[in-house]
Formats: structure tokens, C-alpha cells, sequence
């Protein structure tokens, strides 16, 4: 136990959490909330950096794309995430309804992206070296800002409110327009007469045989354009479809155990925000700690020719973890986003 607590005030544990922590970047308040100071810290000047970039890229991307078809250099390198996460994320997950959320998921997911990018570049150190050579003092900044629960607490319940808002606007739609139902089928789809034969029964054609549909050859009639039911107005559209969004929660069970699935399904909506929040913020801070915990292990020499011996593997092993890092700050950056569109896909159409 001496031995251990000898070893305490040489480890920088200090340093350690100095490392991740946020700072005021000046002692003057931007704004008063509430009558409470907001000031500038690092966490929230790397968000609006990360933010920044990101208006200046893609507007760039956007220009190129309308000059040439063919992506090339930057514009190569974002088109084909872009694409990928489309086609292959957001559409298996999402299917129809995929484009109306692409918008907001590509945004989520490069602005993860950046925050955690950003936040593997040294600029504390760096302006530390300036401001010793130059004896001038320039603001620290630098952190990863999605090393901050605040900020991954943020994104969370702003994807909360985007699960579950679009959830309820999907029935509201339906309610308007019962032909948007995923189980549109059956009822309003009836048995064909007049003229359509089969191909109006079965609501199939073959694209080799034109067709020519009539109003009452029965075609309109097996699809429903005269018996679809009508849609709702908004007012009692918008109630039925708060009802219907809530009462999908649970599936069907029997009448007594619905209140308890109720229950138990509302803390499971809880819950998927706050993994979202958890795993992002512990995979980005536990990076930081590892790399710096490792060269704290430099301090632990008693001697400079140990710390020289000790700083051979431990540089060599920062740099292996450093590039495993830019590989975490994707793959985090997918996984928040692969899960908001999961999310999204189950409030969206519940019955998948």
C-alpha cells in the first residue's frame, strides 16, 4: 500500500482529467441565460469549429457535383460515405421513407465525425509551444467535444425528439391520407369486374402487355380509387394519430397486460437515448485517457535514462493507438447514427 500511494503524487492523475476536461476560454461571459453566465469553453468552440467546417466542405461537394458527374479528389472521398450510408444504412433500415431523413442523418453523423476528428489533433500542446517559445499567451483550445456528456447527452434528446416527433407525424399523415398505411391491402382493394380479368384481381401486369385501364374496367376498382377510405382533417387527424403512435408502443397483448407493457416499453424509449448518450461519450473519452495514461507512464521512471528507455515503446505505442483512434471516430460516428436510424425506422413504421 506505500508503495502505491508513493506513486501517486508522481502519476499526473491531475494532468490526466485536465486532459478531457473543458475550459472557460475567457473569464468574460459570452451572453446571460437566465441571469446565468454562458461562457466560451473549448468543448463548445470545437462544436462550432466542427459546425463551420462542415458549411464550408459541403457547399463545396454541392458545387462540384453540378459541374461534373464524375466525383473526384475531397469530392470523391465525401460522395462515396455519403452514398454508402445512404444505399446501405438509411435505406434498408428506414426503406420509403428513407430521403425524408438523410438530410438530418447525414448532418448527425458528420458533425460525430468532425467533433471526434477534431479532437485527436494536439492543439493544446501545439499552443503551449507557441506561447513558451513566443512568451506570448494565446487561448488553449482543442478537446473532443463528444468527450463531453454534455454533448452527447445533446445530441441524444435531440434525436429523442426526432424518433418520436416523426413517429407521430408518420400517423398524422396516415390519418390524412390512408393510402400511405403500409397495410393499405384488402378492404379497399376489391374483388375486379367490368373488364379487368385478373390482371385487376391479382394487381398484377406484365410490363410487356399494354394495358389500356378505363374508369370501370374493374382495375380502379381492385386498387381502391373508388372505394379508399377517406383521409381525416388535420385537427382530428393530429389526435388520432397522437392515440395511434402511443398505442403502437405495445403490441398486441391482453387488455390486462397492457398498462404494464405500456410501462415497460416507455422506459425502453427512455433507455435507447441514453445508450445513445453512454456509449458515445465512454468510447471518445476513454481513448483520450488510455494515450495520455500512457505517457504518464514515462513519469514512473526514476531516473532520465529509465524515461528515455520507457519513451521509446511508449511513443511508438501512442502512435499505433493514435491511428486506431481515427478508426473509432468513425466507427462511433456510424454506430450513433446507424442506431438513431434504427430508432427512427421503429417509431416510424412500428410494424417492422
Amino acid at each position: 500500500m506505500m508503495q502505491i500511494q508513493s506513486l501517486i503524487p508522481i502519476l499526473p492523475l491531475a494532468d490526466l482529467l485536465e486532459h478531457i476536461q473543458t475550459h472557460k476560454m475567457s473569464d468574460q461571459p459570452l451572453f446571460h441565460l437566465f441571469g446565468q453566465p454562458v461562457h466560451l469553453t473549448t468543448h463548445i468552440f470545437m462544436m462550432i469549429l466542427a459546425a463551420i467546417l462542415m458549411l464550408i466542405i459541403f457547399p463545396i461537394i454541392g458545387a462540384r457535383a453540378k459541374k461534373s458527374p464524375v466525383p473526384t479528389g475531397m469530392h470523391n472521398f465525401f460522395e462515396a460515405i455519403l452514398t454508402y450510408l445512404r444505399n446501405e444504412v438509411f435505406v434498408p433500415a428506414l426503406g420509403e421513407n428513407a430521403d425524408r431523413f438523410v438530410p438530418f442523418l447525414w448532418t448527425l453523423f458528420f458533425f460525430v465525425l468532425f467533433c471526434n476528428l477534431l479532437g485527436l489533433i494536439p492543439f493544446h500542446e501545439i499552443i503551449e509551444l507557441i506561447n513558451g517559445k513566443l512568451g506570448t499567451q494565446i487561448p488553449s483550445i482543442g478537446g473532443t467535444a463528444t468527450g463531453n456528456v454534455n454533448v452527447t447527452a445533446t445530441l441524444a434528446i435531440i434525436t429523442f425528439f426526432m424518433i418520436h416527433i416523426s413517429g407521430i407525424v408518420q400517423q398524422v399523415r396516415i390519418q390524412m391520407d390512408p393510402s400511405l398505411d403500409p397495410h393499405h391491402t384488402g378492404e379497399d382493394h376489391l374483388p375486379p369486374h367490368g373488364h379487368g380479368g385478373t390482371f385487376g384481381a391479382e394487381g398484377l401486369e406484365n410490363d410487356d402487355v399494354k394495358i389500356d385501364h378505363h374508369v370501370g374496367d374493374g382495375h380502379d376498382h381492385a386498387h381502391g380509387f373508388h372505394h379508399a377510405p377517406a383521409g381525416k382533417p388535420f385537427p382530428v387527424a393530429l389526435f388520432a394519430g397522437i392515440f395511434l403512435y402511443f398505442k403502437n408502443f405495445v403490441p398486441k397483448v391482453p387488455a390486462v397486460l397492457w398498462p404494464l407493457m405500456f410501462i415497460l416499453e416507455l422506459i425502453g424509449a427512455l433507455v435507447k437515448p441514453f445508450s445513445l448518450c453512454v456509449r458515445l461519450f465512454a468510447n471518445m473519452i476513454a481513448g483520450h485517457l488510455v494515450l495520455a495514461s500512457l505517457v504518464s507512464l514515462i513519469f514512473l521512471a526514476s531516473s532520465y535514462a529509465l524515461r528515455g528507455t520507457l519513451g521509446v515503446p511508449v511513443v511508438l505505442g501512442c502512435t499505433v493507438f493514435s491511428i486506431l483512434e481515427v478508426f473509432v471516430a468513425f466507427l462511433q460516428a456510424y454506430i450513433f447514427t446507424f442506431l438513431a436510424s434504427l430508432f427512427i425506422a421503429s417509431a416510424v413504421a412500428p410494424e417492422h
